[in-house]
């Protein structure tokens, strides 16, 4: 922490975008076995002497009624873990040597998706009472079978049981914003399952691009909706909104069909698919692609092209209009026969009630209805389309907005925003809302996650790994009741700033693995070092071994800096999120080592020097990058 005798006005501070984060951190450290190295930390493991040795004559046996959906991903799986290609069979086995035996069992103690994974010198045995179990249990073993394995392994025995804190272990992907392709998304899901994470909030449309197609209304991906002007170079939240005749480059959507393969690919691995059509705001590319739905029936200079980026005045639906609520029905019926889900999130966010306030029509409404401001004409909105959703036999899932005005009777809550008088995440459980946490403050993954100016482009607000892991989903303000109605914790990955593959999964990756945790484990079997050393000794390599971009930012040096009135004295404050490795720098505009000066507490220099520092673990290896930054 900073010496507090030195917050005089003897100094001036300098900041640097968000630096002082570092003062943010807090680790908490429970005594716990280091060695284990599994993500999300597993409720119970006991090692034993001994092991089982895997090669290529090891036999797995599944159930017959789950083999199907299983074992070409156990064997699939194992081949590219292990490079073995194994027999994988159907079915009960007498068999006790040698063999991978997968057990549905009735067990109380084991909960849905929990299991028993028990590994000795002959046999290794995955027991649950579902499908979602046996696939969690073998996602355990993977992470068993020592990384970089190649032909033939040992695995240790153990006996690990294993039940999930929450149900709703969730990641958003917006894929509005920068278009991904199904290829990917698909590559995507088999990492996110292996965290066991089970929900996939799929955000499809937005301002700036429809991904999905509906039969029915063809310009939401064929006119315009799909497809955006090339505005790259330009500052997102500075791209105008293009003209009629300019070429529209940067887009796509996912056919139906498309939608299909990633659903049953997903629900394989255990994973629903959540999809979210935004309205009454950020709905850009709908009336975009149908004008008619805006408020003003053309009598505006509105413009109906699709937003390049940040910029997208004029982005609601009319609120007042009956066929807004026709469109809206003909979209939900078909989302609805598309998903399996029992959700449809519908938004309900950050919606730009101008034209409202001048819309006849919507003005209309709050008359008949005798609405007393927009806020409950939203409301009024909202609970519309919360008929429509229910009619096809689904719950609505919306944005904290929602419950604004009126509410929403019967919805689910997604509670991201803080700073009010009572926060969402309160007042939501406390009003009777199941509730999924998604804090902007420890979930929204599209902030960067180490000092600004050494991160690639992105919002200029900082969210480390350790903030993501130290996060806590249930607020000690809730009673027991209260607390009973939070289903669980979500990440969300805005893709404003996210335009490539890489970039994309720089974002996810690892704090993605970090909230996997938060949602599965038991907080009193957490512990920041043992999950920071699982990370580098462990899955960083596996993240490696599948083609996976990742971030190293958990290894950067914070640098802070004040310098005195009169410019001849600068103290320099040095913070690392970890935890075990050490701080050194140098001054001299050369690049440190760990024979250059350690970092032992704050210190004094001349203003205008060039610091360098890294963070090195004993055996002099630097960990991450070199943070640079002149003293000025």
């Amino acid at each position: 922490m900073i010496n507090t005798s030195y917050k005089t006005n003897i100094y001036r501070t300098k900041t640097v975008a968000l630096l002082l984060v570092c003062l943010m951190f807090s680790v908490s450290i429970y005594a716990q076995d280091v060695q284990n190295t599994f993500i999300p930390q597993p409720e119970s493991v006991v090692y034993a002497s001994g092991g089982f040795k895997l090669d290529e004559n090891t036999q797995v046996f599944i159930p017959k009624k789950f083999s199907k959906a299983l074992a070409p991903i156990v064997s699939s799986t194992l081949t590219n873990d292990t490079g073995l290609s194994l027999t994988v069979n159907a079915g009960r086995t007498s068999a006790s040597k040698n063999v991978i035996v997968f057990e549905k069992v009735k067990n109380a103690s084991i909960e849905a998706e929990g299991y028993i994974l028990e590994v000795n010198a002959s046999k290794i045995t995955v027991k649950a009472t579902d499908y979602a179990g046996l696939f969690n249990g073998f996602q355990t073993l993977r992470q068993a079978i020592p990384a970089g394995s190649n032909g033939s392994t040992a695995i240790p025995s153990l006996t690990i049981t294993d039940n999930p804190r929450f149900h709703w272990r969730g990641v958003l992907f917006d894929v509005s914003r920068h278009f991904q392709t199904k290829a990917f998304i698909l590559k995507q899901l088999d990492v996110l399952a292996s965290y066991k994470i089970n929900k996939f909030h799929w955000h499809l449309t937005d301002d700036q691009g429809w991904r999905i197609e509906i039969k029915k209304y063809p310009n939401l991906t064929q006119k315009g909706g799909a497809w955006r002007a090339d505005r790259t170079g330009i500052a997102w939240w500075s791209r105008e909104h293009a003209t009629a005749d300019e070429p529209k480059t940067v887009g796509g959507f996912y056919t139906q069909e498309d939608i299909k393969e990633v659903i049953a690919y997903a629900a394989a691995r255990n994973i629903e698919v959540i999809p979210e059509i935004d309205v009454p705001g950020h709905s850009k590319a709908l009336v975009a692609s149908y004008p008619e739905l805006f408020c003003f029936d053309g009598e505006t200079d509105a413009n109906f092209e699709l937003a390049t980026g940040g910029k997208a005045p004029d982005n609601a639906v009319c609120a007042g209009k009956e066929t807004t609520y026709a469109f809206l029905e003909d979209v939900i019926k078909e989302v609805a026969e598309l998903f399996p889900s029992k959700y449809i999130h519908i938004g309900g966010d950050e919606c730009n009630k101008t034209n409202w306030k001048k819309c006849p029509h919507c003005q209309k409404v709050m008359t008949d209805h005798n609405l007393a401001d927009e806020e409950e004409l939203q409301s009024h909105f909202i609970q519309k389309v919360n008929k429509i959703v229910t009619a096809q036999n689904k719950l609505m899932i919306g944005w904290d907005e929602i419950l604004s005005g009126k509410g929403a009777k019967g919805a689910t809550i997604m509670a991201w925003r803080r700073g009010r008088h009572t926060p969402p995440e309160l007042q939501a459980p406390r009003e009777g809302y199941p509730t999924i946490m998604t804090s902007y403050l420890h979930s929204y993954i599209s902030r960067v996650q180490g000092p600004t100016f050494m991160e690639p482009e992105g919002p200029n607000s900082v969210l480390p790994l350790s903030v993501v892991y130290n996060h806590e989903p249930i607020p000690a303000e809730l009673t027991a009741k209260e607390a009973s109605r939070v289903l669980g914790n979500q990440t969300c990955l805005w893709a404003e700033f996210t335009p490539t593959e890489e970039h994309f999964e720089y974002m996810l990756y690892p704090r993605t693995l970090a909230s996997a945790e938060v949602s599965w484990s038991d907080p009193k079997v957490k512990n920041w070092e043992r999950f920071q050393n699982a990370l580098k000794s462990d899955h960083f390599k596996r993240l490696e071994r599948d083609n996976v971009n990742y971030a190293n930012s958990m290894f950067t040096v914070y640098p802070a800096f004040a310098i005195d009135q009169l410019n001849t004295e600068a103290i320099v404050f040095l913070k690392t999120e970890t935890v075990g490795f050490s701080i050194y720098y140098t001054l001299d505009g050369s690049d440190p080592t760990i024979n250059a000066i350690k970092y032992e507490g704050d210190f004094k220099t001349k203003p205008k020097t060039l610091l360098k520092a890294g963070l090195f673990n004993e055996a002099g290896e630097l960990l991450g990058e070199i943070t640079e930054i002149r003293l000025k």
